[in-house]
């Protein structure tokens, strides 16, 4: 006769298969989730970094032609527009300062005017959908500025609007 006092049958101990194969699958369908996302996110961070660095040249501009200075140069009675080069623009500098590889800095339309212009190419150092899409800001002659992009609109700010012919 067999006593099942002496029987010492051991407790389960860690996780069986299916509970492991269970949050493979939450991670896997997370990671599905997310990363796109996280794509995304960093095409939108991207994106207005861009409009932003060349934004910042609007108040060269005005202050240019607020003083008569309508020549883009470096000469004492030319807009010196200061660019700061960027490693998401593609372009030369238009007063003839050499730029590192790789760096590039927005172009102002020249001379300047009422109606003046800032355009920027952004590079391939980006997320894929905004390599060579432009970004462009616009004055009116009433002074206000505008921006546009034929960057998808998913992407941009608010304030820059989508347009497919640049």
């Amino acid at each position: 006769m067999l006593s099942t006092k002496n029987c010492h049958f051991g407790r389960q101990s860690g996780f069986t298969l299916i509970e492991l194969m269970i949050v493979v699958a939450i991670i896997g369908t997370l990671a599905a989730i997310a990363i796109p996302q996280y794509q995304i996110y960093i095409g939108k961070t991207q994106a207005t970094r861009v409009i932003n660095e060349i934004g910042q040249l609007r108040l060269t501009v005005e202050e240019c032609l607020q003083t008569g200075r309508t020549t883009i140069n470096l000469g004492t009675e030319e807009c010196d527009p200061h660019a700061t080069g960027s490693n998401l623009i593609i372009g030369g500098s238009q007063v003839g300062v050499v730029l590192p590889n790789g760096v590039g800095v927005a172009q102002i339309s020249n001379p300047l005017t009422s109606s003046s212009s800032i355009t920027a190419t952004v590079s391939a150092q980006v997320n894929p959908r905004l390599a060579g899409k432009k970004v462009h800001w616009l004055r009116t002659s009433s002074g206000s500025w505008g921006c546009s992009s034929n960057i998808e609109a998913l992407y941009l700010p608010n304030f820059c609007a989508y347009d497919a012919s640049l």
